[in-house]
C-alpha cells in the first residue's frame, strides 16, 4: 500500500493542524495515494516518527514524505531526513522515500497575486 505523508513545520496557532488535514485528505482524494498523514517537525503532533508508525500500522509499504517547506532549510536538509532514517530502521520492511520541498513553482506566483488582489486589511 503506498502512503504519503505530508511534513510541516508546525505552529502554536490552533487552527493551523486543519489547514494541513485538508490538504492530505484533498491529496488523498487525488487517488495517487491510499493513505495520507501530515507529521510535524515542532511545536504540534504527531511528529514524524509517530506519523510514520500510524501509516505502518494501517498497512503502507511504501512511503513518500513530501516538505511542506518553500526553501531546503536546516530542518529539509538535516533534521527531516534524520527523523524519517530513524523511522526506516524501526520499520526494516517498508520503503520511504523523501521528495523535494515545494521550492519555487509558478502557480505559488499564481495564488499570491490573487491574495493581493483579493480582501486585504489596511495595518494602522
Amino acid at each position: 500500500m503506498k502512503a504519503l505523508l505530508i511534513i510541516a513545520h508546525g505552529s502554536r496557532v490552533d487552527d493551523s493542524a486543519g489547514v494541513m488535514e485538508r490538504l492530505a485528505s484533498k491529496l488523498k482524494g487525488m487517488g495517487r495515494y491510499d493513505l495520507a498523514e501530515v507529521a510535524y517537525v515542532q511545536f504540534q503532533q504527531p511528529g514524524i516518527g509517530e506519523a510514520v508508525a500510524r501509516l505502518v500500522e494501517r498497512g503502507a509499504k511504501e512511503i513518500v514524505a513530501v516538505p511542506a517547506f518553500l526553501f531546503r532549510g536546516v530542518h529539509v536538509t538535516r533534521d527531516i531526513p534524520g527523523e524519517l532514517k530513524v523511522s526506516k530502521d524501526a520499520h526494516p520492511g517498508v520503503k520511504i522515500f523523501l521528495a523535494e520541498p515545494i521550492g519555487y513553482d509558478e502557480r505559488i506566483c499564481e495564488i499570491l497575486a490573487e491574495r493581493a488582489a483579493g480582501e486585504v486589511v489596511e495595518i494602522s
